[in-house]
């Protein structure tokens, strides 16, 4: 008789909790290590914009509670603001994150094996193979070990070839719903998002969700303790509404923000989700990445097995390849051209961000398909009326945008150019090219 496929997942996050299902429910063995005490220990107290495609994809219903995003309104760093305007049945779902783990849980607890705590140690390797995990001081064995520990997982360490992230690619943010302050006066703009809060490389908003406020401040590669309490006391001091009891939330979580781990596999091992960098570098927003990256994990897998491949074939570093590379050409490419935006974007003065954002040379469809985290891929017929409406005086301004613009479709092109085949040699130099693309630097 044939041997079962095993799969250890590790971490009970999006896409954990997604592949898991899809796995069992093919045939195999799935097992998830989760550190929380319970399903309620995990879930996020907040909402996340979600395309209802990803749904769709995912064969799963939109969470109960969740509603259509609301309009965007941009604050400048001089104060200048800049409304977006987007058909509500365009516009993504506000989805409620406690109850898509429920959803995911309910799913993946039907074809799975889930346990809590369960604290993941390591990695465990023989003969260069991830072979297993150590959890709870004990080791455990399976064909694949599937990382969905986050940003920050313990496995990397024991996993030298994976994509590790560089400090300033983390978003450290807070976030909190507080308390709506009686008898304050309704809000003139519902979501407001804040673009180089305070003139500091970083965002904040304040929206307005019934009786609470949900607020948030960020900056990537991290936050004091007196940037934090200077960004919130201004959102306070701007947005009257925010009250002082915080109802939920109020903690400081990292969040990566940039292009998609350029090794995302091993012999043995593949990163997901957050593990894997699988958010819009523009919001960090990665549900919808996730639940993708399980279904072609899922089926990498599947195919493998069903072409008569061994469990150590299926779990091989050239088989895997196949998920990575079907990722990158799914989203995966698309948001390194972002990620260059995003760069750009940080270091635009003041001056020429609050400029281009209220200007007529960002349409409301390119403000929308920012607020979705999709690059602008603007042709020439789009790049004259751009050229007419900013006038010459600000032609040296659109110079350094559409060199912004430029260098992310190179990195988008290279990020397709993703070798067919696992080969390191050709893999590394694809990696390399693909880095100094999106960062300018040099390295891997």
């Amino acid at each position: 008789m044939e041997k079962r496929f095993k799969a250890i997942v590790a971490g009970a996050g999006i896409g954990g909790l997604a592949v898991a299902a899809a796995l069992g429910k093919a045939g195999a063995e799935a097992i998830v290590y989760e550190r929380a005490e319970s399903l309620d220990d995990m879930r996020y107290p907040w909402h996340d914009d979600v395309q209802p495609e990803a749904f769709e994809r995912a064969g799963i219903e939109v969470p109960k509670g969740s509603f259509r995003k609301k309009n965007w309104t941009f604050v400048t760093p001089d104060g200048a603001v800049r409304r977006m305007y987007e058909a509500p049945e365009k516009a993504d779902f506000s989805v409620w994150r406690r109850e898509l783990n429920a959803e995911l849980y309910a799913r993946a607890a039907r074809y799975a094996e889930v346990r809590f705590s369960s604290q993941v140690e390591g990695a465990v390797r023989e003969n260069g193979r991830v072979v297993g995990i150590t959890v709870n001081g004990e080791r455990v064995y399976a064909d694949l070990v599937i990382d969905s520990l986050g940003v920050d997982s313990v496995l990397k360490k024991d996993v030298p070839e994976i994509t590790v992230h560089d400090g300033e690619e983390i978003f450290a943010v807070y976030r909190a719903f507080c308390e709506k302050r009686k008898g304050a006066p309704e809000a003139v703009y519902t979501n407001k998002v804040y673009l180089k809060h305070l003139g500091e490389r970083g965002i904040a908003w304040a929206i307005q969700d019934g009786d609470e406020v949900d607020v948030l401040a960020g900056r990537p590669g991290g936050m004091s303790k007196e940037v934090l309490m200077r960004a919130l006391e201004k959102l306070a001091e701007e947005n009257v509404t925010v009250g002082e009891r915080v109802t939920r939330g109020g903690g400081i979580y990292r969040i990566p923000v940039r292009y998609p781990a350029t090794r995302m596999v091993a012999d043995g091992y593949a990163a997901i989700g957050d593990a894997a960098y699988m958010t819009v570098p523009m919001l960090g927003s990665g549900i919808a990445a996730s639940l993708l990256a399980a279904d072609i994990l899922a089926e990498c897998i599947s195919s493998a097995t069903e072409r008569g491949l061994s469990p150590a074939e299926a779990a091989s570093a050239g088989n895997l390849w196949n998920y990575e590379r079907k990722y990158f050409l799914s989203a995966g490419a698309e948001h390194c051209g972002v990620d260059v935006t995003k760069r750009g974007v940080l270091e635009f003065s003041d001056e020429l961000l609050g400029w281009l954002l209220v200007s007529d040379v960002l349409t409301n469809d390119d403000v929308c398909a920012l607020a979705k985290g999709r690059f602008l891929n603007i042709g020439v017929k789009e790049a004259l009326a751009k050229v007419k409406a900013a006038g010459l005086k600000k032609l040296p301004a659109l110079f350094k945008v559409n060199a912004m613009l430029t260098r992310g479709k190179r990195a988008i092109a290279i990020a397709k150019r993703i070798p067919a085949k696992f080969e390191p040699r050709a893999v590394k130099r694809w990696e390399r090219k693909l880095v100094k693309a999106v960062t300018g630097k040099k390295r891997v």
